[in-house]
């Protein structure tokens, strides 16, 4: 679970930042407050902090060819070492290619160094592109998606198993609380008639990715896909991008009153990245407002949403300028504690008409 199962609405980041320094970046998280510091990606620093270059670095046969901005996987290569390399992740062992290193992962390592300066409530987040997105985008020599093969495709499981296994290691050595989010921007791909592995396949190849997690896990995935393929996976957070009322279908909304009910957080990518002004947490206010009476409304008590609510930006603000993505950092902090003492509003109305009763 979160941070002592959360008495107040939590602002959250999914991770990446404009910066193109690890020190630049972490500034702004120690500028800004957050129960849960966001390892900071920088792809505007380096081609190898791309998340797909992250999620895929030390998979057998990979190739990053830095001068075309390509990744890709040669598959003979790739076939001949998955069988030691499923063994070496069977057997836990270590030192594999799978590590993290300053490379591909100089935010993570700097944050990891400067422990010491993260305020001491604080937990650590780290964050992964997940399975199912990274092999619809891996291809190999031939340019043909690794989803598409049915081996390579578990080889991948494996591989985003180490991956996030190692990862959720380095942050609990921190002796922090730590989650890890595992991210499937690409979760659509699912229903694609052209899938050649079958959609349960693909929802146990995530679980499997997220019960390697030995900390509190959450999923990242974008608003308009039908949350029930979701709602059943092992989650301590369930985090919505985009999100956009109109494509919150009723029975994606019950499938979330369903989380909330059963202890899993719902994190809303609500706060706007694109021209942000400081009149935006007004704007943005309305929108989580009508989002917390549709809660309400399904049953939900105040006190449940602000235990189990966390704000988040839109999207992500790897590709922001820097302004820009620091204005957004600020507001979803204002943002979460302007709906927190709406909720705290609601509380006390509701025991002070309980009392006079």
């Amino acid at each position: 679970m979160l941070i002592g199962r959360h008495n107040n609405i939590l602002p959250m980041l999914y991770g990446a930042l404009p910066h193109v320094s690890a020190h630049d970046a972490y500034a702004v998280l120690q500028r800004n407050h957050m129960p849960y510091v966001a390892w900071p990606q920088l792809p505007q620093r380096h081609f190898f902090e791309r998340s797909i270059v992250q999620a895929s670095w030390g998979l057998p046969g990979v190739i990053l060819d830095e001068a075309q901005r390509r990744v890709y996987v040669m598959r003979d290569v790739a076939l001949a070492a998955l069988p030691a390399y499923t063994i070496a992740f069977l057997r836990q062992t270590t030192g594999l290619t799978a590590e993290w290193t300053r490379s591909e992962a100089a935010g993570l390592l700097h944050l990891l160094d400067g422990i010491a300066d993260v305020a001491g409530d604080c937990g650590l987040k780290g964050q992964l592109l997940g399975p199912i997105s990274l092999a619809a985008q891996l291809t190999d020599e031939h340019q043909q998606p690794l989803v598409a093969d049915p081996v390579l495709f578990e080889g991948v499981v494996i591989h985003c198993c180490l991956r996030a296994r190692l990862q959720a290691e380095a942050l609990m050595r921190t002796n922090r609380p730590a989650l890890v989010c595992i991210e499937e921007p690409f979760a659509d791909v699912m229903r694609s008639p052209f899938m050649t592995i079958d959609r349960d396949e693909l929802l146990v190849a995530l679980a499997r990715v997220l019960l390697a997690v030995p900390c509190a896990r959450g999923l990242t995935i974008r608003c308009g896909n039908p949350l029930g393929d979701f709602g059943s996976l092992p989650l301590d957070l369930l985090m919505i991008t985009h999100w956009d009322n109109v494509l919150m279908r009723d029975s994606d909304f019950a499938v979330l009153v369903s989380c909330i009910n059963n202890c899993v957080d719902i994190g809303l990518g609500v706060v706007p990245v694109s021209g942000t002004t400081a009149e935006d947490i007004t704007s943005t206010n309305l929108v989580v407002y009508a989002i917390i009476e549709r809660f309400l409304q399904a049953g939900l008590s105040p006190e449940q949403l602000r235990s189990h609510l966390v704000l988040a930006p839109a999207f992500s603000l790897g590709q922001s300028a820097i302004a820009e993505a620091e204005a957004v950092v600020a507001l979803t902090c204002a943002c979460a504690a302007a709906l927190d003492a709406r909720l705290v509003d609601l509380i006390a109305s509701t025991t002070i008409s309980d009392l006079k009763e």
